[in-house]
């Protein structure tokens, strides 16, 4: 008796509760070429108006470090300018109360030594001097500010409710009160005023602390100092929780402007609602650089007009630092959109439409603020402004008046400016990519040499991905599809979604004897090698999988011989009686073929088919063809012969999706494609029934055709049909292969009886 498969359907998998779509997160396609040190005149000031990238992260310092340097320096200009300057931070951020008890203990015994200190004080460059000196007014201050720091704080855990000791607060304000009074030092009274202030403001009682301003600053007679913006920007929070808005936001762009280490907060705060509040608050201002820094503080909203803002800056106060960093803002802003224009693969979606519009008015309407104020003459940073003016050219698209400009830009820039004639070469770099239409050969050769010949090439993380895609832009243009696709993916995606046209093309460009410098870096892997054999398992698995030995045989061929164990060992062979397409075990004397060792089977079972002395030979054969190319597909063990990866959810997504093969999947931003064909496997076991003599055969194999024909109903939204269990029925009830499957398959025996 010839051996048959008896097998029961696989069961479907778990259906999703539904389709959650393309699940690949896209790459954002924008680029960053703008340095940001060209704003380094006020680094400081730069960090609030402008976008950069994480190689910057360490240029521009924290807020709290600015605060930090910014106090110290202060007490180290007043005081003692021999003082270290990490020896000043040591004393007011770091000592203890205590440290400070016994250095104020030193200081009112004149037998006492430094050496009685002992630990970081001892050699404190600061703490010397205060003893030398006898500075004891200074060291009763640093330890009421000890005292009052805890109540100014946030908790140390965020998810504890702040909690203030109102009583404590209100005694130090007591307290501070009266050092104030006996104090002789004009400048250490102006520090116990912030204390007493500032406790108020975290007391929350915006009464007492408006009226301790109006009692304590018209007493201290000092120089101008830090100290005073930080009273101000407590003085403002308390107007704006009082409803006096346009008092508040006068005094934050005050500290806005005047206090780096206070910056970020008067930022963060400033807030004006209506056109009324914002005429008010003008009002306020005692000059035109004031108005300017109201004006720069409104630019930087998310709705800003910023043309309109900027002139109104620039009516006021040309020469503002804002003025230039809000410049820079709006070309980075252009930059995200413009640059990639032309670069990014998909159709633009109607937001992306919109948005690009939007900013080619706003290019447009920039170009001509740059090219009238240059005309004026009374910008700070005149070159800046230039290279600008060629930027924005690049990004308009005209490529050829940005030649002009930039070599105007390059007579303009001091020699001594580096940062800006960096940022020139930078843009002429730009400008040379996106003018490449065609890429060749010499096109090829001088953009693999950019990364060794352009000096500042490391320096910009996004000039790989800018020739990378414009590369891709250009190739597919040109027809170069192989090429094109390994601008943007990789290998493991193509064997996910294989492309035979692209395969193609990069077989082709790995069998040029003399290919580019740019060819080879694309087709060369790691060792040395090409990637032609990697290609070639790619076609044969695909084409294997489509019922196409010869044509896979051809494609295998392409790898030499002695590498075809490189790629897997299979056995489509194996007989089961239930379906099984994981875990699946294996006998331990099975014999596995390598991918070229199995084809060649299949096509020698072919030719001996064709060529069997008796009809249920050659029918026995064909069945067991059938059963290679069936359990080759997403529905038997040895799917990965044809496919490199295989969901459990693609037939249930297939099924509501009208026949779909690729599906989104993580990884892989083309889709994973799933081998759901049927159809050479139907066609073999059609052959056997057809060509057997064995009534056994002929059952078998319509059996197996029955399986097909369920798969192709749970994977193209169609009625299923039964035609091949109506044959079942009607033609093989005596044999013994239909009594297994009455009794094996529930689905059988449903048909059956219904």
């Amino acid at each position: 008796m010839v051996p048959v498969l008896l097998a029961m359907w696989l069961l479907l998998p778990t259906p999703m509760s539904s389709d959650c779509g393309d699940v690949t997160q896209k790459r954002k396609y924008a680029y960053n070429f703008i340095n940001p040190r060209i704003t380094a005149f006020d680094a400081e000031l730069a960090p609030f108006f402008l976008s950069f990238g994480k190689i910057y992260q360490d240029f521009f310092k924290s807020q709290g470090e600015i605060y930090e340097v910014d106090n110290a320096r202060e007490w180290q200009q007043r005081y003692c300018e021999q003082a270290k300057l990490e020896d000043i931070r040591y004393i007011v951020y770091s000592a203890s109360v205590y440290e400070l008890e016994d250095l104020r203990a030193v200081i009112d015994n004149p037998n006492a030594t430094m050496n009685m200190l002992g630990g970081m004080l001892s050699a404190n460059t600061w703490a010397r001097y205060m003893v030398r000196h006898r500075c004891r007014e200074t060291v009763d201050y640093l330890i009421l500010a000890k005292r009052c720091e805890p109540h100014v704080v946030a908790p140390a855990d965020p998810w504890q409710p702040l909690r203030r000791d109102v009583r404590a607060m209100q005694t130090l304000i007591a307290e501070v009160h009266e050092r104030f009074l006996r104090t002789e030092s004009h400048y250490i009274r102006l520090r116990y005023a912030f204390q007493a202030i500032r406790l108020a403001h975290y007391m929350q009682d915006y009464e007492q602390t408006l009226q301790l301003v109006e009692y304590y600053m018209p007493k201290i007679d000092n120089d101008p100092s830090i100290v005073e913006y930080w009273i101000m920007g407590h003085e403002a929070g308390a107007m704006q929780a009082l409803g006096r808005l346009p008092e508040a936001a006068y005094r934050y762009s005050r500290v806005f402007d005047k206090c780096p280490g206070k910056r970020q907060s008067a930022f963060r705060s400033f807030r004006i609602e209506t056109d009324a509040q914002w005429d008010s608050t003008l009002v306020l201002c005692r000059n035109n650089h004031q108005r300017a820094t109201l004006y720069a503080l409104r630019a930087h909203g998310d709705n800003a007009r910023l043309v309109p803002e900027m002139e109104r800056i620039y009516e006021y106060d040309p020469k503002h630092n804002a003025l230039e960093m809000l410049l820079v803002k709006e070309m980075q802003a252009l930059e995200n959109i413009l640059l990639a224009n032309s670069l990014k693969p998909d159709a633009a979606t109607d937001d992306e439409q919109v948005a690009r519009k939007r900013a080619g008015e706003r290019v447009i309407a920039l170009q001509g603020l740059v090219r009238k104020w240059l005309k004026q003459d009374k910008l700070q940073h005149p070159a800046l402004w230039k290279v600008a003016q060629g930027y924005l050219e690049i990004l308009a698209g005209n490529y050829y008046f940005a030649e002009r400009t930039l070599a105007a830009a390059e007579e303009m820039i001091d020699r001594k400016d580096k940062a800006l004639q960096e940022q020139l070469e930078v843009c002429r770099l730009v400008l040379r990519i996106m003018m490449m239409e065609t890429i060749g050969r010499a096109e090829e050769t001088e953009l693999a040499d950019m990364k060794n010949d352009f000096e500042y090439y490391a320096a910009y993380p996004d000039f790989p991905r800018l020739i990378n895609d414009k590369l891709r832009v250009a190739y597919i243009a040109q027809g170069d599809e192989g090429k094109a696709y390994l601008m943007q993916y990789n290998l493991r995606q193509l064997r996910a979604n294989p492309d035979l046209d692209i395969i193609d093309d990069l077989l082709a460009v790995c069998r040029k004897k003399n290919p580019s410098v740019y060819e080879k870096s694309l087709i060369t892997r790691k060792d040395g090698t090409t990637i032609k054999s990697d290609l070639a398992e790619i076609k044969a698995s695909f084409l294997l999988g489509q019922g196409l030995p010869e044509a896979a045989m051809k494609a295998i061929r392409l790898i030499p011989e002695e590498d075809w164990d490189n790629y897997g060992q299979f056995n489509p062979f194996v007989r089961r009686f239930k379906d099984c397409v994981s875990d699946c075990r294996m006998p331990d004397s099975l014999t596995t073929y390598n991918r070229g060792e199995m084809i060649m089977r299949l096509l020698d079972m072919e030719f001996d088919a064709r060529a069997a002395a008796s009809p249920d030979d050659a029918a026995a054969k064909y069945f067991a063809l059938g059963e290679a190319y069936y359990n080759m597909s997403y529905f038997g063990p040895a799917w990965k012969t044809t496919d490199l990866f295989r969901s459990s959810t693609s037939a249930y997504t297939a099924f509501y999706s009208k026949g779909r093969t690729v599906f989104a999947q993580p990884g892989f931003p083309l889709g994973n494609y799933e081998n759901f064909n049927m159809e050479p496997a139907m066609r073999f076991f059609d052959l056997a029934a057809r060509t057997a003599r064995s009534p056994e055969i002929q059952a078998a194999a319509t059996y197996m055709n029955a399986k097909c024909e369920r798969n192709l109903s749970y994977v193209q939204d169609r009625v299923r049909t039964y035609a091949y269990f109506d044959i079942l029925k009607r033609g093989y009830s005596d044999t013994e292969f239909y009594k297994r499957v009455i009794a094996e398959c529930r689905d059988f025996q449903a048909y059956v009886l219904k």
